[in-house]
């Protein structure tokens, strides 16, 4: 799970994540995004105590016909290394953990 918000604004909305990596994210948005717009995210990771706060470009914006609403694709931007590598041990925790119950449901 994730929380948006474009900095103009005062109310993030509570949406997901569908894909992500040390250098962005692909989420889902309620409304479609201006490209070129920073938005703020706080990124919940599965087994994580804390959430991680970053900023982020958006690079492009889909509309979702089928379902509704839109896919944005978006950079994270202002990382510095400690944050690059936060992001990046999350990540690996959060693969390890499903590797983990895939093997589990295996044996």
């Amino acid at each position: 799970m994730i929380k948006y918000r474009i900095l103009e604004r005062q109310t993030p909305e509570v949406s997901f994540a569908r894909n992500v990596s040390a250098g962005g994210i692909l989420f889902y948005a309620h409304e479609n995004i201006p490209v070129g717009s920073i938005v703020e995210l706080t990124i919940n990771f599965p087994g994580a105590a804390q959430p991680i706060k970053v900023q982020a470009k958006v690079l492009r914006v889909r509309e979702l016909k089928k379902i509704g609403g839109f896919e944005a694709a978006v950079q994270f931007i202002n990382l510095d290394n400690d944050m690059l590598l936060l992001i990046n041990g999350r990540i690996t925790n959060t693969l390890d953990r499903k590797r983990k119950g895939k093997a589990e449901k295996k044996g």
